[in-house]
């Protein structure tokens, strides 16, 4: 007999009440022992409630994190997933510090004296503050995204407008925008996409039909090369997408986002059995995370850049996630390295922010210098 509901895939939403509750209740049995001295088992059941709630946090952070893996979010809810994760650390760090004090002040009686009491009293009350917080995003996570239910109420793709013509990518208000293969999708490729790194004689982008996909390019190179592609305005927090087949090339592929110039940008790679994720940080390489991955044929690829948190996703699975310090707006796109056939039928940025983004296309902010930096990933 199973503890969790079939159509409920985390325990977390058992356990993260217990904590809230607990934590609750030790602060006001923290006041009531300050105005009822006189029941003296008031302050040793408020400390063994600040513990229990301490753990508690402990379980509510780690099964959190597990559901983080596991759950399919809409793209918009990103930034408030990313929130959530790091207000729920605090609020652990904060609870797990503060019961140790208690015991400590405990056992040594210091905790007998009025002013002491009522300092500890007023440390934890404010500390109820991260723990609304951390209730607050997390039920907006349900609530207004959906997420961990089976109601979808964000639609997980980028909005986009319809364009003048057939060769230009249209750019939503937010700075989303959508590119898919189309019958010139090679010629739009070629006439929207700056080539950041590398040159177009070296490259042959042919447009193609598969049967899985429909239209796609195919993109070929006839020895080792390296290109960087990126398109749209200069945003924050960004989904990225591709869907692509390797099967015909010998190396990896990128998607780029938060790209400055060739030797500053963070990324998601997918080379020969591996996905890493990282950043290039003046030609200095840095993996956050890697994993070995199995992934032929035609592949959905997402990286999420939010907040500080970045994840990887290879057919909609998270494989890894890292964390990093936060990137000023940029622009996203893709890179490859290596030889062979490449196809591509679809890359897409979706704009996580509500703000509108600066829609410098980054003509003087992006260096081309088709010089190899020397770093690999």
């Amino acid at each position: 007999m199973s503890l969790i509901p079939e159509w409920m895939s985390n325990v977390h939403p058992l356990i993260v009440h217990f904590p809230v509750a607990l934590l609750v209740i030790a602060v006001l049995a923290d006041f009531l022992s300050l105005i009822l001295k006189r029941y003296d088992w008031i302050r040793p059941a408020a400390l063994w409630l600040y513990v229990f709630g301490a753990l508690g946090t402990v379980a509510a952070y780690i099964t959190g994190k597990q559901a983080a893996d596991i759950v399919n979010f809409p793209a918009p809810s990103y930034p408030v997933i990313s929130k959530h994760a790091d207000l729920a650390l605090y609020t652990m760090l904060f609870f797990s510090i503060y019961a140790l004090i208690r015991l400590l002040f405990a056992w040594r009686k210091w905790d007998q004296r009025t002013a002491v009491s009522i300092v500890l009293f007023i440390v934890a009350a404010a500390g109820l503050g991260l723990v609304q917080q951390t209730a607050e995003h997390g039920g907006e996570l349900v609530f207004r995204y959906g997420v961990g239910t089976n109601v979808q109420t964000v639609k997980d793709q980028p909005q986009t407008q319809k364009a003048t013509n057939d060769l230009k990518i249209p750019i939503s208000e937010n700075g989303s925008w959508l590119w898919q293969a189309s019958p010139q999708a090679a010629q739009t490729l070629r006439e929207n996409f700056r080539l950041v790194k590398g040159s177009w004689e070296a490259l042959k982008l042919q447009t193609i039909k598969s049967t899985k996909t429909g239209n796609a390019v195919a993109i070929e190179t006839s020895q080792n090369q390296s290109a960087m592609f990126t398109y749209g305005p200069l945003l924050k927090n960004v989904q990225l997408t591709a869907r692509l087949n390797t099967e015909g090339f010998n190396g990896r592929f990128i998607l780029v986002h938060h790209a400055s110039s060739q030797y500053n940008y963070d990324f998601l790679a997918l080379d020969q059995g591996k996905v890493r994720l990282g950043r290039i940080d003046n030609g200095t390489l840095k993996i956050f995370d890697e994993a070995s991955v199995n992934a032929t044929g035609w592949v959905n690829l997402k990286v999420v850049g939010s907040s500080g948190h970045y994840r990887g996703y290879v057919n909609e699975k998270l494989l890894v996630h890292g964390h990093g310090s936060d990137l000023s707006p940029r622009q996203t796109g893709f890179a490859l390295s290596g030889s062979g056939r490449l196809q591509l039928s679809e890359i897409a940025t979706t704009s996580l922010d509500s703000e509108t983004p600066m829609m410098n296309m980054g003509n003087q902010n992006m260096s081309h210098d088709s010089q190899e930096s020397g770093n690999t990933h």
